[in-house]
């Protein structure tokens, strides 16, 4: 195994010089509630969208300390390949700072989680170096977006592709990273840990499958000290196609477990959250109704099922917890006209749907994200074809806490606009293994 670190050339963004707002967009908004409501739908409070010309997206929200918000993702709106991309957000989405990372080629962030020393650690891909082949990328900034290091784990195999889909920090004060490798396992591609010290240096690594794809897509680190890690796996399971795929391994890697669920058609588990007597999952499945894809699953501390339900949907992307005991999910839901749109769902500590809402306009619209604030707001991270000044931008919306049903065809909204500045030209050195 090897990891490497290099100087990447970081590149405001957003700043006052650079940051303008658009006076008012109309943002057709569908607020679409489904089934049997227990509590209304919130309402819209505000939209931002960040980003240039070109594509760019949010994949990951977090609520950060001072009460704002951490968006990771791409930008292609730098001119020079896709960059990983961060904004910093306030209270209200008004972009305090944004970063691009990366070089000539394909990087992209999928997880970013503030850590300890109030700075963000980002996990995902690239492959800007080491002759072109794709990497697991580990990134950590301090609390203004400035490098602290950077390391790629991966490439032993040429033209393989590694890459991370989710870290979090550890209480050692390392991190753990999630995703998949086809250069260190058995099969074509692996589900792939990384368990780092707390400057990035790898402590141990270890993939589980079997000949065919196992991705992990969610890690965290459990009560008593091991992992837990959902993802998908092509190579067990008794459906057909990919399974939904829960697995459990002790504080060094070693599996204790593991558990798959799943029907005829492809299965896949999104993300992981612990709870007192287990853990929840969510994941898209195409086994069962064909317009229900949207499904979550609690199970005991074994993986052993105790409930499941499923929901409208296209797909899902997100689960978080709520303060009352349910969780609220971010995917997106497809229209009859052949778009996409961004779908919120809101379920009770049971699974039962309290409410659900899709958000877009005239373009395509995906969430990625979704959590609930400490003000009990929910907020949901997205990709958004309809709005902004670039093909793609990165979305951010907030709605209220409280539970008045409102139904509105339209809605005139203030919608702030962030664009990118002009392409900067990254400065790189040659890798150095450590």
């Amino acid at each position: 195994m090897k990891g490497m670190d290099r100087f990447i050339c970081q590149t405001p963004l957003c700043s006052s010089e650079t940051t303008f707002r658009a006076l008012f967009f109309s943002l057709l908004l569908l607020l679409g509630v489904y089934g049997a409501l227990a509590a209304g739908a919130p309402s819209v409070q505000w939209n931002q969208t960040f980003g240039g010309g070109y594509g760019d997206g949010a994949w990951c929200l977090q609520e950060t300390d001072d009460g704002g918000f951490i968006l990771a993702g791409n930008t292609a709106s730098r001119g020079e390949g896709s960059d990983l991309f961060l904004v910093k957000a306030d209270e209200s989405g008004n972009c305090s700072w944004s970063r691009a990372y990366g070089g000539s080629g394909e990087d992209v962030g999928y997880f970013v989680q503030q850590t300890d020393d109030g700075g963000y650690v980002v996990v995902g891909s690239s492959n800007s170096y080491a002759m072109g082949e794709e990497l697991l990328w580990l990134v950590k900034v301090d609390e203004n977006g400035s490098l602290i290091w950077d390391r790629t784990f991966g490439g032993f195999v040429s033209s393989a592709g590694d890459g991370g889909w989710s870290v979090e920090q550890t209480t050692d004060g390392g991190y753990i990273a999630a995703g998949y490798t086809q250069s260190s396992g058995a099969g074509r591609k692996d589900l792939w840990l990384i368990k780092t010290d707390a400057m990035g240096g790898m402590i141990w690594e270890k993939s589980y499958g079997g000949m065919e794809d196992d991705v992990g897509m969610s890690v965290l680190q459990s009560g008593e000290g091991g992992y837990v890690v959902a993802g998908r796996t092509a190579s067990f399971g008794e459906g057909g196609g990919d399974d939904i795929w829960l697995l459990k391994t002790d504080s060094l890697g070693e599996e204790m477990w593991n558990q798959t669920y799943g029907g005829r058609g492809d299965d896949a588990g999104f993300q992981v959250v612990e709870e007192d007597d287990g853990y929840a999952l969510v994941a898209r499945t195409e086994s069962g109704e064909v317009d229900k894809r949207v499904l979550l699953i609690r199970v005991d501390q074994e993986g052993e099922i105790l409930w499941e339900n499923s929901y409208l949907g296209g797909s899902v992307a997100s689960l978080q917890p709520t303060y009352d005991g349910g969780y609220i999910m971010a995917g997106r839901i497809d229209s009859n006209e052949g778009k996409k749109d961004a779908l919120l769902i809101k379920a009770d500590s049971e699974g039962v749907e309290q409410w659900s809402i899709r958000l877009g306009g005239r373009g395509d619209d995906i969430g990625t994200y979704a959590l609930q604030s400490r003000d009990g707001s929910v907020l949901l991270a997205g990709i958004t074809g309809s709005f902004g000044q670039g093909r793609e931008d990165a979305w951010l919306v907030k709605l209220g806490a409280n539970a008045a049903i409102e139904r509105r065809p339209q809605s005139n909204l203030s919608f702030s606009l962030y664009p990118l500045s002009s392409a900067v030209p990254l400065n790189s050195r040659s890798i150095n293994s450590i």
